[in-house]
């Protein structure tokens, strides 16, 4: 049963790294089950839950348990094989923490440190790409060639359920892909491949590899927290709302399907006002 959900989420579009985290979940769940899952009731579901945070599990990690029960129940019950036991049970709250973002300055210094070597334009020209459209990591190692287009100066992105969504790319970051795909990626492919980026190896570079890059030009900044890729994501958003662009254009950007989602930054742009007025007004 376990292994037919994990092909229907497959076939329903779900991210590689959504599947891996539900598979975790439920395989969790279904050990720990007493009896077959069938005849799994909500207080099989409400224990696991209480088993799982006493043990350190976050509200947030605990919410995302309950989303893949509910899942695997769902397709359970459009298989026939039972009711959803998981819809009744109410979603672990937990507050929002204001996602941490870089300044300005410190993305530009950051953009200037890759060389000029193959591996260089490649940093460089993800990086810039990273920064110029808030796209998701797994957005970006998923691009192929055909999805740059290069005449419009946009790039086609398969976000999350695959919906794809054009995104317009600034001329410094069309400039500096430019100068990767023409004089870095020919050096650094070892077999034909359609995938934008190439690793050290000649091979598609992965996640890991993109959070590896940026982990490395970090330290040269001696930054005081860790930066993923979805803190650019993060900086990019912050600095566009910032900057005057509306709300509903930056959800459409960053490809939310939720305004809600969005509404974060928000927060994040009036957090930065307050900071600024209390340091800036001579009576604050």
């Amino acid at each position: 049963m376990a292994a037919e959900y994990i092909q229907w989420l497959e076939a329903n579009g779900y991210s590689p790294e959504t599947v891996k985290a539900y598979q975790y979940d439920v395989d969790e769940f279904l050990h720990s089950l007493p009896d077959k899952p069938e005849n799994a009731d909500r207080n099989d579901i409400r224990r696991f839950l209480a088993l799982v945070q006493s043990r350190g599990c976050s509200k947030r990690s605990a919410a995302r348990k309950l989303a893949a029960i509910r899942s695997f129940f769902h397709y359970c019950h459009l298989t026939d094989a039972g009711d959803n036991p998981a819809k009744a049970i109410r979603t672990p709250k937990f507050g929002r923490h204001l996602p941490y973002f870089l300044y300005p300055d410190t993305v530009a210094a950051l953009l200037d440190l890759p060389d000029a070597s193959p591996l260089g334009l490649r940093d460089r020209a993800l990086l810039e790409l990273l920064y110029a459209t808030g796209i998701r990591v797994g957005e970006l190692v998923a691009m192929e060639l055909r999805d740059y287009r290069r005449e419009n100066s946009q790039i086609l992105v398969t976000g999350k359920g695959n919906k794809q969504r054009l995104l317009p790319v600034h001329q410094m970051a069309i400039a500096r892909l430019d100068q990767y795909l023409e004089q870095g990626r020919p050096k650094l492919l070892s077999q034909p491949c359609q995938s934008i980026w190439i690793n050290n190896k000649g091979n598609p570079l992965g996640q890991r590899g993109v959070r590896w890059i940026l982990s490395k030009y970090c330290q040269h900044l001696s930054l005081m927290r860790s930066v993923s890729p979805h803190v650019i994501r993060h900086s990019f958003a912050t600095h566009m709302l910032e900057n005057g662009a509306d709300l509903r254009t930056v959800q459409e950007l960053l490809g939310h399907t939720s305004l809600s989602s969005t509404q974060i930054y928000t927060h994040v742009t009036r957090e930065r006002l307050k900071a600024v007025y209390a340091n800036s007004h001579p009576r604050a």
